[in-house]
């Protein structure tokens, strides 16, 4: 049974039994009283010869109160009966009004669900209703949002795997032709694209394990800075070679934390830094504790981030322009792996710019309880 038909046969239900039980009391106190406005009286029992007695009913004020209780009867009929269709035309209005929005949703529901995703509710009808429609709307628009994330992310992973592979496709073929030698700088460079592509099957396990929340932990009480200071100290050669100071200004602030994770999150800040950073040029590696948080900065003089890139740059396989050039050697997925890391640890990083020119990341983690 639908809605509509439902709150039909409610209303009207509800305006007949109103309008019998008041026709009811209405014609019971009548009965008793119309007769007693003409005088008339019921002879009591026992009374005078013959059964009447000095109170019997006069036969013209008799009749008339018998009339007049007999119209009386007919209009309260009438009026449940009038009751009973302006409810019935009442109540009709009602649920149609009531019904022809949540029929509008269901039939978008419908719509969705056969295929057509770009189909939206029209938020108006009742207050529910109205919010009926933006649930939906907003469930959808969610929905859109992950498809469009999983396209671009299987677009991705395409992109990322074919140069690699098409490297190593290029290069077999023109050993098979003769057209190379198989010396070692040759297989040096075949084990390059091999390396690569483990490297990216690597992180692209890491990055989906962390953002699905099944990255398992091992969390134990670590010093933030001992471990900034270890991790930049491997750096300190790539960053010679580059012409690049690296410094490392690290104080003692203890987390409770994945050292192999924190780990992974300083070697794919610095090593951002200094793919960015020029020559003569400095990347700082900070790490400080403000209040109950402990925080690690990795500060480099390079070209900055513009303002419409900041929101995608821990977005998987996104590169800013100025990192689009051969030999970089990353997978595209190392702030990713940042971000997915961090946020396990209960902590956030951000990109801020510096006043000075380049880029600041700032990772926030909690402190360790009475650190």
């Amino acid at each position: 049974m639908s809605l509509a038909v439902r709150v039909l046969l409610t209303v009207a239900l509800t305006a007949l039994f109103s309008a019998s039980l008041t026709g009811y009391l209405s014609y019971r106190a009548a009965s008793e009283r119309v007769p007693r406005a003409f005088g008339v009286a019921q002879a009591p029992r026992g009374g005078g010869p013959g059964g009447a007695g000095p109170f019997a009913e006069p036969g013209g004020a008799m009749g008339a109160s018998r009339a007049l209780l007999a119209e009386l009867q007919g209009a309260t009929f009438s009026a449940a009966v009038i009751a009973l269709v302006v409810a019935m035309a009442v109540g009709g209005w009602i649920a149609l009004r009531a019904s022809r929005p949540i029929s509008r949703v269901a039939e978008v529901t419908r719509r969705y669900g056969a295929g057509e995703r770009w189909v939206r509710a029209e938020p108006s009808g009742p207050t529910e209703v109205v919010a009926l429609a933006r649930v939906f709307n907003d469930t959808a628009d969610r929905l859109q949002a992950e498809e469009d994330q999983r396209q671009r992310f299987t677009t991705d992973v395409a992109h990322e795997l074919r140069t690699p592979l098409t490297v190593l496709k290029s290069e077999l073929e023109a050993l098979q032709d003769g057209l190379m030698q198989p010396d070692d700088e040759t297989l040096q460079q075949l084990l390059q694209q091999v390396d690569l592509l483990g490297r990216l099957v690597a992180d692209l396990r890491l990055v989906t394990l962390a953002e699905a929340g099944e990255l398992t932990l091992y969390r134990q009480r670590l010093d933030l800075g001992a471990l900034a200071r270890e991790a930049g100290a491997a750096f300190l050669a790539r960053a010679a070679s580059a012409g690049v100071v690296l410094r490392i200004d690290a104080e003692r602030v203890l987390v409770d934390a994945d050292a192999e994770r924190l780990r992974q999150v300083l070697n794919a800040l610095v090593d951002n830094a200094l793919l960015h950073a020029a020559q003569s040029t400095t990347v700082d590696v900070v790490v400080r504790r403000d209040g109950e948080r402990a925080v690690l900065e990795v500060l480099d003089d390079g070209p900055g981030i513009a303002a419409q890139e900041v929101p995608n740059v821990f977005r998987r396989f996104y590169r800013v322009d100025a990192s689009r050039r051969p030999g970089t050697g990353g997978s595209g997925l190392g702030l990713s792996i940042v971000a997915a890391i961090v946020a396990l640890h209960g902590g956030t990083v951000d990109v801020l710019q510096r006043a000075e020119g380049g880029a600041r990341l700032r990772v926030e983690l909690p402190c360790a309880p009475d650190a």
